[in-house]
């Protein structure tokens, strides 16, 4: 456009700066004032053609404020535009596609609230971000009274090159992160084959416990003579493509892939060292020093999604592991009975116990007295636990202390609460 006309000029402060659209302003516009973009386009070329009642719309909308967005939102929109980039990283070893529109949106907004009121704490830019991302929340200068139990507070949005499970909570507020995983097209495949077979309750543990214990498959086939169960699935093969996705060869060190010893999953490099997802200090320190499994890379390796891993594959280690140790003792156990109604059910050799078990890996014990939804039918008819992994309360100081004030504060009634080891000890059953 050779020259913006009184029209353009109008449109262009009202929904880019004042409205905070930002470099996506025009689409924003012909929709808020009930014209298609070639209209809009007409509009801006010759505005002596523009009709009454697009002017008195455009009016209306300059004298409506700027859409405010306080810092919890702020921060909402900036954790979920790095989950989607992160996803895109996931999917592709790097940033492929440009930047995610949730992404290039808060961005905008940070740019139009700089620009009009002087806000400057908000990155702008991915550099920015990054840098900023990677500071405890306290450090962004923004107001924290949101969080009045400190649960966000320390945490930073980036840890190690990707995001924290911080950052995935706040991408999605006030909603169960769990609800990524149920929405899956290929668990809500698996869910709908399993509920009609007779034998679906077994399909269903076979499978949770296959991905658990197979967090990087090199191939589908193989993987499978595992679980000859699996097999017998219909569609198997597109429900391991919802629930893997492809590893790209920019995560190999050398020629092959570096695999954590403790649980399986691709470790990722630091500085000195490498990361892995998996918060036991065992495996923090393994992979710190460089110790670590290798897997061999094939265009066909896959890895469990990110949901999937955090909240299927990891805290899925203490669940198998409790499971295995008490059917060693002669327990009869049922790994996630019911399509995961609880973790586990489980009578003693004698049948004079049973007990029914709920894993848990929530790092704040907060959001875990919050989210923990009860043990439902078996109240009553068990003995019902609630139980972490073990290095839970060692790396969150007073962790059983503070669930218990929390729970108590929400009104919800008291709960027998474990460790893995706790409760084996209890039960008196060796590990």
């Amino acid at each position: 456009m050779s020259s913006k006309t009184k029209f353009y000029t109008q449109c262009e402060q009202i929904f880019q700066a004042d409205l905070g659209f930002g470099r996506r302003w025009k689409s924003s516009a012909a929709q808020a004032l009930g014209i298609g973009r070639a209209t809009l386009y007409r509009y801006f070329e010759n505005d002596s053609s523009v009709p009454d009642d697009v002017h008195a719309r455009l009016r209306a909308l300059s004298q409506r404020q700027s859409p405010r967005h306080d810092d919890r939102q702020m921060l909402s929109l900036f954790a979920r535009g790095l989950a989607d980039l992160q996803a895109e990283i996931d999917a592709n070893g790097w940033i492929k596609a440009g930047y995610p529109s949730t992404l290039q949106r808060v961005f905008d907004i940070a740019g139009a609230q700089k620009a009009t009121n002087g806000d400057d704490r908000w990155p702008t830019d991915l550099a920015g971000l990054a840098a900023q991302a990677q500071l405890p929340l306290y450090k962004w200068k923004i107001d924290l009274s949101w969080d009045p139990d400190g649960d966000f507070t320390a945490a930073a949005l980036i840890s190690n090159g990707e995001i924290t499970q911080e950052c995935a909570d706040l991408a999605a507020p006030g909603r169960d992160p769990e609800a990524e995983l149920t929405e899956n097209v290929g668990y809500q495949l698996l869910m709908d084959i399993c509920r009609n077979r007779e034998d679906g309750q077994q399909v269903y543990a076979a499978f949770r416990k296959f991905v658990i214990t197979h967090p990087v498959i090199g191939n589908a086939i193989s993987a499978l003579t595992t679980a000859p169960i699996l097999a017998s699935i219909e569609r198997i093969y597109e429900i391991l493509d919802a629930f893997y996705q492809r590893v790209p060869e920019a995560l190999c060190v050398g020629s092959s892939l570096p695999v954590c010893q403790v649980s399986g999953t691709i470790l990722r490099r630091e500085r000195a060292g490498f990361y892995t997802e998996y918060r036991d200090p065992a495996a923090i320190d393994r992979a710190k020093s460089g110790e670590y499994d290798k897997r061999r890379w094939r265009v066909t390796t896959m890895q469990l999604r990110r949901p999937f891993r955090r909240y299927w594959c990891l805290p899925g280690l203490t669940e198998i592991a409790l499971a295995e140790t008490l059917s060693d003792a002669g327990w009869a156990c049922d790994l996630w009975p019911d399509f995961d109604t609880i973790d586990l059910a489980a009578t003693s050799p004698d049948g004079t116990r049973q007990i029914a078990v709920d894993v848990k890996a929530f790092v704040s014990p907060n959001v875990l007295a919050a989210r923990f939804g009860g043990f439902k039918q078996y109240v009553g008819n068990y003995e019902c636990y609630l139980v972490v992994p073990d290095y839970l309360p060692a790396v969150v100081p007073e962790y059983e202390r503070r669930f218990r004030a929390a729970r108590a504060a929400l009104g919800d009634v008291d709960v027998a609460f474990q460790t893995l080891l706790g409760l084996l000890s209890e039960l008196e059953v060796r590990l």
